[in-house]
C-alpha cells in the first residue's frame, strides 16, 4: 500500500533568519541555545540573539500559488515578532530539488530550506555538511515542542538537522457499499496488517471485488520493515538481513494473496500510483490508501461514489508504528545569520502556524499543542475531514525506524526482482530474498 508519494507533493514551507549578541556582532549559533526563551512578551518569540537587520531566504516547495496568502500572511508575522529582519522567500516546484543541488554548487543555497524528510533530503545534505545541526543549536524547549519522533525523523550521527512541518495522515478510505455487499461494515476494517488477507478474502468471495492494494515498489525495504517488523540490516549496518523469517512471512502474505486471486495483479507492483487510484474511482474496488485529501477527488471524478464514503483507522504493521510522511524545514549550516534562520523555521513549525495551516489544507501538525483547538476534536461535517479527530493517535504512531541504507536504489531494485520472482513466478521466498540479501551485501 503506498500513500508518501502521492501526499508529497502537497505543501511545502520553509524560512530563514539570523542571529547576533549586538549590533555588528558575530554570535555563534549555540547563543541561541544557551539563551533559552526569548525576553520578548511575543509568546512566538522564542529564539534569543536574532540578528539586527538580518535578511534571509526562504525556499518552498509547490506552494505557489496555492497558499500564497498563507505564506506571506505568516512571512508579515513573524517579520513583525522579530522587526528588523527580511524574508525574502521562493517558491520552487518540480525542479527544486536540482536548484537546491544547483544553489549549493554556486554557494546561493538558502538560508531555510522546506526539505522533504520521506524523500531523504534532509539526510542527503546533512550527510554532506551543508545543513545545521538543530539538536545542538536549538533550546530545548523549543524542541520540546514537537513530536520527539517527528524532531529526529532524519537523524544523522545522533542529530536532527530538520525541525517537523507539516504530516501525511494515511487512511482508509472505503467504499461502503462493497463492505456492505460483503456483510461488512466500516468497523470490521482490520486495525492490524495481518488481518488485511482475510478481508480480501471476504470480500472476493461475498462480491467479486478485488482489493487494489499497491505494494510501496520505490522502497521495499520500508515496507516489510513496517508492515512486516523485519530488520532489513544488522544492527552495525554490515550486512542486509532482509532474508530473515520476518522477512519471508511478510512475502509469502502477499505470494498467498496473489494465489488465492483476492489482489489485482495489476494495481499490486505498478509504479503508477494512478492506477489502484482509478480502480477505487471508478467503484470497483473496496477501499484504498491514502491522504483524506484524495477524497476530493472522488468528489469530482465520482459524485455518487463520493456518497458511499467512510474512513477507517491505518492498519498498523508488525513494527508496532507509521512510517511518518514528513516534510521538514532545514537551516543552511554556514548561513550569515543563523539566529534568525532557526527563528524563522521555528516559527512556521509552530502550534499556532502549523493550526492555522491545517485549516486551510488536509495536513496535520507536528506539535501536539496544535491538536489542543477544538478544530482538532469538533465533529467533521465532510467525509475528507473525518481523519481530523483520528489525527493525533496517528500522528503520535509516527516513527522513522528504517536505517540509513547504502547505494538503496540499488538495493531495492534487487529487492525488488525478488518479491516479485516470489510473487508472480513461483520462485521459493526463503530462496528469492536469501539470493537477494547476498546480492546486496556485496555492495557494500
Amino acid at each position: 500500500m503506498n500513500l508518501r508519494r502521492i501526499y508529497f507533493i502537497l505543501v511545502v514551507v520553509a524560512l530563514v533568519a539570523a542571529a547576533c549578541t549586538g549590533p555588528g556582532a558575530s554570535a555563534s549559533p549555540s547563543t541561541a541555545a544557551s539563551a533559552g526563551a526569548s525576553t520578548s512578551t511575543n509568546p512566538e518569540a522564542v529564539i534569543d540573539g536574532v540578528e539586527e537587520g538580518a535578511e534571509i531566504t526562504f525556499w518552498t516547495f509547490f506552494l505557489s500559488p496555492t497558499f500564497d496568502e498563507y505564506i506571506e500572511d505568516t512571512i508579515a508575522r513573524f517579520e513583525e515578532t522579530y522587526p528588523g529582519v527580511t524574508v525574502n522567500w521562493e517558491d520552487h516546484q518540480a525542479t527544486f530539488l536540482d536548484d537546491y543541488r544547483g544553489a549549493i554548487r554556486t554557494n546561493s543555497q538558502p538560508d531555510v530550506a522546506n526539505l522533504s524528510n520521506n524523500e531523504g533530503w534532509v539526510r542527503e545534505f546533512a550527510e554532506a555538511g551543508k545543513l545545521l545541526n538543530l539538536s545542538e543549536n536549538l533550546p530545548q524547549d523549543v524542541i520540546d515542542q514537537y513530536f520527539p519522533n517527528l524532531f529526529m525523523d532524519s537523524v544523522v550521527d545522533g542529530a536532527s538537522y530538520q525541525v517537523p512541518w507539516y504530516q501525511a495522515v494515511p487512511v482508509e478510505i472505503v467504499n461502503t457499499q462493497i463492505f456492505e455487499d460483503a456483510g461488512l461494515s466500516v468497523a470490521d476494517f482490520p486495525t492490524e496488517f495481518v488481518g488485511i488477507p482475510q478481508l480480501c478474502q471476504t470480500i472476493k468471495d461475498e462480491t467479486g471485488k478485488l482489493c487494489d492494494i499497491r505494494l510501496t515498489v520505490s522502497d521495499y525495504l520500508a515496507q516489510m520493515t513496517y508492515e512486516g517488523g523485519v530488520d532489513v540490516m544488522s544492527e552495525d549496518g554490515s550486512a542486509f538481513t532482509f532474508d530473515s523469517p520476518e522477512a519471508v512471512e511478510w512475502l509469502q502474505t502477499y505470494v498467498d494473496m496473489v494465489a488465492a486471486e483476492t489482489v489485482d495483479r495489476a494495481a499490486l507492483t505498478t509504479a503508477d500510483d494512478r492506477v489502484a487510484l482509478e480502480l477505487f474511482t471508478s467503484g470497483e474496488a473496496p477501499f484504498y490508501q491514502t491522504g483524506p485529501q484524495l477524497i476530493r477527488e472522488v468528489k469530482d471524478s465520482n459524485p455518487d461514489l463520493y456518497e458511499q464514503l467512510a474512513i477507517a483507522p491505518f492498519p498498523i504493521g508488525r513494527s508496532g508504528v507509521i512510517q511518518p510522511t514528513s516534510q521538514g524545514i532545514a537551516v543552511r549550516a554556514d548561513t550569515e545569520f543563523p539566529n534568525a534562520s532557526m527563528a524563522l523555521a521555528v516559527f512556521f513549525t509552530n502550534a499556532i502556524s502549523q493550526l492555522e495551516f491545517s485549516k486551510i489544507v488536509a495536513v496535520y501538525p507536528s506539535t501536539p499543542e496544535s491538536y489542543e483547538d477544538p478544530f482538532f476534536s469538533e465533529e467533521p461535517e465532510l467525509v475528507e475531514d473525518s481523519a481530523r479527530p483520528l489525527a493525533f493517535d496517528l500522528i503520535s504512531q509516527a516513527e522513522n525506524i528504517l536505517p540509513t541504507i547504502p547505494n538503496k536504489a540499488d538495493v531495492n531494485e534487487i529487492v525488488r526482482r525478488a518479491v516479485e520472482e516470489a510473487i508472480f513466478n513461483g520462485a521459493d521466498p526463503q530462496q528469492a530474498l536469501s539470493d537477494g540479501v547476498a546480492q546486496a551485501n556485496e555492495l557494500l
